[in-house]
């Protein structure tokens, strides 16, 4: 990404944002999975899934259309604003319509009410989603963080009072709902230039055709990504879609942590590049070395430790999960490499590619589990892997061709993120057998594990240069100048 202070400040809202809410959402999840059962969080994730897909469809592309458009008017905000508008309205009808069909089919009521709750998220989400794309685009973050934190903080809040009052799976629902009023109530104080105008669908020929080839996109990659769920649900039951949304659940801390910190940021820089003419080839292999950086030692440590970090975070009614982690960990690595390429498409305005990638690994991804689902879910775990490198292969074709560039030029700077991966898997595997050696227990034995890593992760970076290590320095020497 660009080295511009703008982009190093957003980056460091940013992750400041993530790792507050990090503060946040690890306790609240150590907290509910106390409180709630695997079978209750099964059903809950069930619910997730289709509301997930229906988020794709209520904003229809709309937010990365603002965010990418060279120049932007009253007229296209205020289409913008009315397609957000339609969309949202008709899917929280269409869920209200469809819920007791779904209870239907999985057996269980439950699901009719948590659907109906969670139809709440659509009828408010209008009110502030094209704000929330405008402070993006202006990467007016430390307003994001604002938004984010306070938002985040009513949702844990809200989940954990009413899952200690006994409400069990429904508490899940009304935490995303108080977390989304919480959300709106500020972005409409805060009020963005021109965020909300009066519904016009004037001028919105453009809009809704990138709404279409990036929707398309979305649903498809979002579906493939969560569609295993509807099939777990269905031929393994809720508690082990439980188990498997809880082993899930771990590999996702990473995209609450350092994921979606560069995402948001990523695609309004990769625009603002693209909009100024300048390369993308940089800007991808460097933000590319960068995450490999965080996310194979990551990875590596969550499938070395899955079993202590499982215990420590949800109890020990979850150790199923623990090699179900595992398997998704080492199944996750090779996605690492083309973390930014749906940003880098969508930067460039190359939606129809973003939508072929989405069309091969889906039915690949899907078509694995299904057949995986014949044996177990540890199966259903593995086969991820597939998924995952049709996925790399193809977004490397098309990455190669819209930036010009070899493959080596894009990955290169990676390579020296798998021998840091290396160094601190082995830093770290070392002081768990210690602590075995040491009879350690749950807590001491953790703590010196993720020492023993972070120690081995500075070494390794610090003498192999890693970018990260740079960026690292960087941060450090700043907050220093400023302290001083």
């Amino acid at each position: 990404m660009s080295k511009s202070p703008t982009v190093r400040g957003a980056l460091a809202w940013s992750f400041a944002e993530r790792y507050l809410s990090l503060l946040i959402t690890v306790p609240t999840t150590m907290i509910l999975a106390r409180l709630l059962t695997p079978t209750q969080v099964g059903v809950y994730s069930l619910c997730a899934v289709v509301t997930n897909l229906a988020s794709i469809l209520r904003d229809f592309g709309v937010s990365e259309y603002l965010i990418q458009e060279r120049e932007l008017d009253r007229d296209k905000l205020r289409s913008a604003f009315t397609i957000t508008l339609l969309m949202a309205w008709g899917i929280a009808l269409a869920i209200l319509g469809g819920r007791f069909l779904l209870a239907d089919w999985y057996h269980e009521p439950l699901l009719a009410d948590l659907l109906l709750v969670l139809s709440l998220n659509f009828v408010m989400l209008p009110l502030a989603s094209p704000s929330f794309a405008l402070l993006n685009r202006e990467m007016a973050f430390h307003q994001v963080f604002v938004v984010q934190v306070s938002a985040n903080a009513a949702n844990a809040a809200t989940s954990i009072a009413l899952a200690w009052s006994g409400h069990g799976a429904m508490s899940l629902a009304w935490g995303p709902v108080a977390g989304i009023a919480v959300q709106v109530a500020i972005l409409v104080w805060l009020r963005p230039r021109d965020a909300l105008l009066l519904p016009r669908l004037r001028g919105a020929g453009r809009q809704l055709r990138f709404g279409a080839m990036f929707t398309g996109s979305r649903l498809v990659e979002s579906g493939s990504r969560n569609g295993h769920e509807l099939i777990i649900g269905k031929v393994f039951g809720f508690t082990a879609l439980g188990l498997f949304s809880r082993a899930t659940g771990l590999i996702d801390l990473l995209a609450q942590t350092v994921s979606s910190a560069i995402l948001r940021v990523a695609t309004p820089a990769l625009a603002a590049d693209h909009r100024a003419g300048h390369s993308l080839v940089s800007p991808y292999a460097k933000g590319t070395a960068i995450f490999t950086g965080v996310a194979w030692p990551f990875m590596g440590g969550v499938a070395l430790m899955s079993g202590d970090i499982i215990a420590l975070l949800f109890g020990p009614q979850w150790h199923e999960a623990a090699p179900l982690a595992t398997l998704l960990a080492l199944a996750g690595l090779p996605y690492a490499l083309t973390m930014l390429a749906p940003n880098a498409l969508a930067a460039t305005g190359q939606i129809r590619r973003r939508l072929s990638v989405a069309l091969w690994y889906g039915p690949t991804h899907l078509a694995c589990v299904g057949l995986a689902a014949f044996w177990n879910l540890h199966a259903v775990a593995a086969v991820f892997l597939i998924g995952n490198l049709v996925q790399v292969a193809m977004y490397t074709r098309h990455l190669t061709e819209v930036l010009q560039a070899r493959p080596r030029e894009l990955f290169g700077p990676s390579w020296v993120s798998a021998q840091l991966a290396l160094g601190c898997c082995a830093g770290l595997g070392l002081a768990q057998l210690a602590s075995h050696e040491l009879g350690l227990p749950l807590i001491p034995r953790l703590v010196l594990c993720i020492v023993a890593g972070a120690l081995a992760w500075l070494g390794c970076a610090a003498l192999l240069r890693h970018p990260a290590m740079t960026e690292v320095r960087r941060a450090l020497t700043h907050l220093r100048s400023r302290h001083a």
